[in-house]
């Protein structure tokens, strides 16, 4: 290439690259803003729409509002305290609705008994009751009501409407708490007050009973596990309908809403630790499932739109932890909220030992510990056999490695060679994997049984705070790829301990199974599998990491001790050989 070509491509290129800073990259940049603007302001449009639009909902709510309810100057607002050896209640008589629902015997992070009713000022309250359907509620109902003892822990509480025609009715909703139960009564009512039917009729619907907006405790931002389900019982299986991320913004609630008119068992809400159903009376209900709102899970029974002097519904409720034993007790397939699938058995079974052993210990922690040593000692046959295979198959490399050399060019000859060479020496390739295969179904029913038994919660161990989540100690300012997470714009990474100490363990275990193996799937189970599961285990409960760190352990003992053996076992051929000569 001669020297005016280059300076002619170079010239050109200046061209080219002045062409892009002076005319094409502003013109983009400008296109961009413009796009940008333009989004911006579309949005803001759509935000002022729907400003507009909840408004004009609000308007017409409270318009409706005042046509039905008639003025009581008698009403007062005040709080209705219960309690009972289970719950701590506060019923306020705006809206006759549920502001506070504590269990006494769980206790949050403060040692204070577990709030399960969290709100903001204009929500929909649990177990309000509005004359319409749940899709056209755009907030709370702060309508007083009146309200009468029928025993420390039961109360009636009522309040008189006009129906769509203007006659009179009284609308009335009766608390009956029970002592030593996690199961509550509810009874609504309503009564005509005139001659002549009533007509109750609001979108083909009398009455709506609500419960929201969400099932407390609200969990921290990192704890991707607190999944709220929304679901339902019918003919004796749990049905899940909407999902979303309880108090966390990992992952988005799904915006829905979903109407089901039909007979079901009971509908429900669900989060990692508590749940709460209402087990309606055999009547045509309209259930509801509202996730319209981000982090808002609502749901209702409606009445279908009524006719006639007066109608009762009756409905029995359950609000608590979801501890098997308890939910067993109660009956109603409760039992069904709690994850396990096929692999139920086994996670019973792994809760019985944990419970077995904490009535000794008294801590969870070394409940955990016992139990991986006591899941060790029964697959240890298993592991014996295993690690032996792995020995000899480690023996056999230089034989496979020659069987290579030999048929280079012939890879089939050399696999037909390999596979004579082990039915020779019965050894079985796969024989080293059985014990990761058993420890398979154990691992996912210990991580279905940790992540949710409601048991572990806030229980700690040396270092580690609370077994249900992971063992942070410390959180920096800093979201690492895989490890961290972001709050708006600012990115977080949690420094967890177990982790570590788990890919050490795992990392040594892995040398000592490949012993001599050589090759790149040598290298790959002895590196890439403990990297892969420091990863795995970053994010996951505690306890569950402390199982693994500790069969890793266990794991390092049983090798050495069965390497110790083996060799023993070789030596004395050896050494009676030499006393004979």
């Amino acid at each position: 290439m001669d020297k005016n070509t280059v300076i002619a491509i170079v010239i050109i290129l200046f061209i080219v690259l002045a062409f892009q800073f002076l005319y094409v990259r502003p013109r983009v940049q400008q296109r961009t803003e413009e796009a940008n603007q333009m989004i911006f302001e579309e949005k803001e449009r759509e935000e002022e729409e729907k400003r507009i639009e909840e408004e004009k909902k609000r308007e017409e709510a409270e318009t409706k509002k005042q046509e039905i309810i008639l003025s009581d100057e008698e009403a007062e607002e005040k709080i209705i305290s219960i309690d009972t050896s289970n719950y701590s209640i506060e019923i306020s008589t705006a809206g006759a609705s549920v502001i506070s629902f504590k269990l006494k015997n769980y206790l949050d992070r403060n040692g204070a008994p577990v709030e399960l009713v969290e709100y903001d000022e204009e929500d929909i309250l649990p177990f309000e009751v509005h004359f319409d359907r749940l899709r056209n509620v755009p907030f709370g109902d702060r309508t007083l009501y009146h309200v009468e003892m029928i025993s420390d822990t039961a109360y009636l509480f009522y309040r008189d409407f006009k129906d769509q025609n203007g006659n009179l009715f009284r609308f009335s909703k009766s608390y009956f708490f029970m002592d030593g139960e996690y199961v509550f009564d509810l009874k609504l009512k309503v009564t005509a007050l005139e001659e002549g039917d009533l007509y109750i009729n609001n979108d083909n619907i009398s009455y709506t009973l609500v419960w929201g907006p969400v099932l407390g405790p609200i969990s921290v931002i990192r704890n991707r596990y607190n999944i709220t389900t929304q679901g339902y019982n019918e003919s004796g299986k749990f049905k899940k309908v909407l999902r979303g991320a309880g108090g966390c913004s990992i992952r988005r609630s799904e915006t829905k809403y979903i109407e089901i008119s039909r007979i079901l068992d009971w509908i429900g809400v669900t989060n990692r630790y508590f749940f709460i159903a209402v087990i309606p009376d055999q009547k045509d209900y309209i259930f509801a499932f509202d996730q319209r709102t981000q982090g808002k899970y609502y749901f209702g029974v409606s009445h279908v739109y009524f006719r006639g002097i007066e109608f009762e519904d009756n409905f029995r409720i359950y609000t608590g932890p979801k501890d098997r034993t308890i939910l067993k007790k109660y009956g109603n397939n409760f039992e069904s909220v709690k994850s396990a699938r096929i692999l139920k058995p086994i996670v019973i079974f792994l809760e019985l030992i944990i419970k077995f052993f904490y009535r000794f210990t008294n801590s969870y922690g070394l409940s955990i510990i016992f139990m991986t040593i006591l899941i060790k000692i029964i697959l240890h046959p298993l592991t014996r056999k295993s690690f032996q295979s792995m020995r000899r198959m480690s023996s056999l490399q230089p034989k496979i490695a020659e069987i290579k050399a030999k048929y280079k060019n012939n890879p089939q000859q050399v696999n037909k060679e390999t596979q004579a060479l082990y039915k020779r020496e019965k050894v079985n390739p796969m024989g080293g994997c059985l014990p990761m295969l058993l420890q398979l179904p154990i691992f996912y029913a210990l991580y279905t049984l940790l992540s949710g038994m409601v048991e572990l919660r806030n229980a700690s161990f040396l270092w580690i705070k609370d077994l249900s989540v992971p063992d942070t100690v410390a959180t920096v300012k800093m979201a690492v790829p895989l490890l961290g997470y972001r709050i708006a714009e600012q990115g977080f990474t949690d420094i967890n301990i177990l982790p570590f100490v788990m890919t050490a363990t795992t990392l040594l275990q892995s040398k000592l199974t490949s012993g001599n193996q050589t090759g790149q799937q040598g290298k790959m189970m002895t590196y890439m599998f403990p990297l892969m599961f420091f990863f795995i285990f970053w994010n996951m409960p505690s306890g569950l990491v402390l199982y693994w760190t500790i069969q890793n352990i266990l794991t390092i003992g049983q090798q050495y001790l069965i390497d110790y053996k083996l060799k023993k076992k070789k030596a004395v051929p050896v050494m009676s050989h030499s006393k004979k000569k």
